[in-house]
C-alpha cells in the first residue's frame, strides 16, 4: 500500500513539473516581442521612471482616455475620429498595458496608476481634463476624481468597473500568482479562448475579425505583460475603499444594453452611488460599446461635454 501511495505521489509531483514546464515555455514563445522594437501606433513620453505610450488626436478642450483590463489605445481607435473635431483626445497605455513599460517593480494598484497619469497630465503640461475611463480603466478614472478633484473637470466612466469588481479576490491574489503562468498557457495566452471571450464582450460576435485580434493580441505579447497582470492582481491589495459618493464632478456613465460582462444593473450601481450622475444605455452593443457603437458613443459624450 505505501509503495502505490508513493507511487502516486512521484506521478502526481512529475504531471505537475510538466504542466509547470510547459507553462513556462509557453510563455516564452508567447511573449515574443521586445517594447524597443515593436512598431507603436502613438508616441512615448517619459513620465519619472516610466515611458508611457498615447496617441493623440484634435484640438480643443482636452479629454483623455484610459482603457480596460487587458485592452490598450487600440480600443479608441473607433471613437477617436468622431471626437476629435471638436476636442484635444489623449488615450494613454497604463503601466504594463499597450506599448507602455512593464516595469518589473513597479507598484500596479490602481491608485498608483491614478498617480502616474496625473503626472503624465503634468508631462504634457495640462492642468486639467474631461477623463474617461473603459471598464478597468474607470475604476483608475474614480480614482484619479477623488484623488486629484482638480485635475478632472468631468467624468465619463463607460462599462466601468466598480470598487466592489476591484477588490474581488484582492485577499487570495497572492496565493494564487505564482499558478498565474499554468492558468495563462491555456487561457491568455490561448487564441482560441481569447477569441471566444472577446466575441462574449460584442452585441454581434462577427465584431471580432482577424484584425481585431491581432489588435488585442499583440501587445500581450511583448515582454512581461503576464507578470505585469500577476503585480496587478497582487498591488490591488494596497488600493483603499473607493467612497463614490465623495466624487463631484459632473458624471456620465454609459453601458452597452447587451453588455454580458459587467451587466447593465451594475452602472445602474455606479449611477446611484454617484451624486448628480447621469446614466445611459446604448443599443446593439456589448462591453465593447465603444468599437461595435462608437457614432452613438461619441454622440452621448459630446453632448455631455458641451453641456
Amino acid at each position: 500500500m505505501r509503495s502505490k501511495r508513493r507511487v502516486v505521489f512521484l506521478a502526481t509531483i512529475g504531471a505537475l513539473g510538466a504542466v509547470w514546464s510547459y507553462s513556462r515555455r509557453a510563455i516564452r514563445r508567447w511573449e515574443d516581442l521586445e517594447l524597443a522594437d515593436v512598431e507603436k501606433p502613438g508616441r512615448v513620453i517619459s513620465v519619472g521612471d516610466v515611458n508611457i505610450h498615447y496617441v493623440e488626436a484634435g484640438k480643443g478642450p482636452v479629454l483623455l482616455l484610459i482603457h480596460g483590463l487587458g485592452g490598450s489605445t487600440f480600443g479608441f481607435r473607433h471613437l477617436i475620429p468622431f471626437l476629435n473635431p471638436r476636442f484635444r483626445v489623449i488615450a494613454l497605455d497604463l503601466k504594463g498595458f499597450g506599448y507602455s513599460d512593464r516595469p518589473l517593480d513597479g507598484d500596479y494598484s490602481l491608485l498608483a496608476q491614478a498617480h502616474l497619469i496625473r503626472d503624465f497630465l503634468d508631462a504634457l503640461k495640462i492642468k486639467s481634463a474631461a477623463v474617461l475611463g473603459h471598464s478597468l480603466g474607470g475604476a483608475v478614472a474614480m480614482r484619479l476624481a477623488v484623488a486629484f478633484p482638480e485635475r478632472v473637470e468631468r467624468l465619463i466612466l463607460v462599462s466601468s468597473a466598480s470598487d466592489t469588481e476591484t477588490r474581488r479576490g484582492v485577499r487570495g491574489a497572492r496565493l494564487l500568482r505564482p499558478f498565474l503562468p499554468v492558468v495563462a498557457a491555456f487561457t491568455l495566452q490561448n487564441r482560441w479562448f481569447r477569441e471566444k471571450s472577446l466575441r462574449s464582450g460584442c452585441y454581434d460576435p462577427a465584431y471580432v475579425t482577424p484584425d481585431v485580434m491581432e489588435g488585442y493580441l499583440k501587445p500581450s505579447r511583448v515582454r512581461g505583460h503576464l507578470r505585469s497582470l500577476g503585480n496587478l492582481m497582487v498591488d490591488r491589495r494596497h488600493d483603499p475603499p473607493l467612497d463614490t459618493s465623495v466624487i463631484r464632478q459632473p458624471t456620465l456613465i454609459i453601458w452597452g444594453e447587451a453588455d454580458r460582462w459587467l451587466p447593465p444593473t451594475r452602472g445602474q450601481s455606479i449611477h446611484e452611488a454617484i451624486p448628480g450622475s447621469r446614466f445611459v444605455t446604448i443599443e446593439r452593443a456589448g462591453h465593447l460599446v465603444l468599437e461595435e457603437q462608437p457614432e452613438e458613443s461619441a454622440r452621448a459624450i459630446s453632448d455631455f461635454l458641451r453641456s
